[in-house]
């Protein structure tokens, strides 16, 4: 089952997200494994105990003590989850920054069930190759 986590310090970002993968779920007929973490603190120490493997992760830029970026820079150090693709789901105006994660896409908040569909759409045609 392939897997996707939300990493966002705001409840109502993280549900938003998660309505838009049940949506497209609904419109596609695959199922995804769906995660939420409420801060990168959180999210490393979950993949570290658990041994968890994302294919995909939404994370947010701006929270408390451990940016997006800063989360993006460890997670990218794992072997095992240096293959995960990263969208940044951000206001942030520079998205410069986060071009040394290597980031899929960088997306404005709030997205749209559109920007989400067709990031979906991209992750997993890639992954059938």
């Amino acid at each position: 089952m392939f897997t996707i986590g939300i990493c966002d310090d705001r409840p109502l970002c993280r549900q938003l997200l998660e309505a838009f993968i049940h949506l497209y779920e609904e419109k596609t007929g695959l199922l995804f494994a769906i995660y939420q973490f409420s801060s990168g603190e959180e999210l490393l120490e979950e993949l570290n105990k658990q041994g968890m493997i994302l294919g995909l992760l939404f994370l947010d830029n701006s929270m408390k003590k451990l940016t997006g970026l800063e989360t993006a820079k460890q997670i990218r150090q794992s072997d095992s989850m240096s293959a995960c693709r990263i969208v940044f789901v951000t206001s942030a105006e520079d998205n410069a920054q986060f071009m040394q994660v290597q980031p899929l896409q960088v997306v404005c908040k709030p997205p749209t069930r559109e920007q989400i569909d067709a990031i979906l759409d991209d992750v997993l045609t890639k992954k059938v190759q």
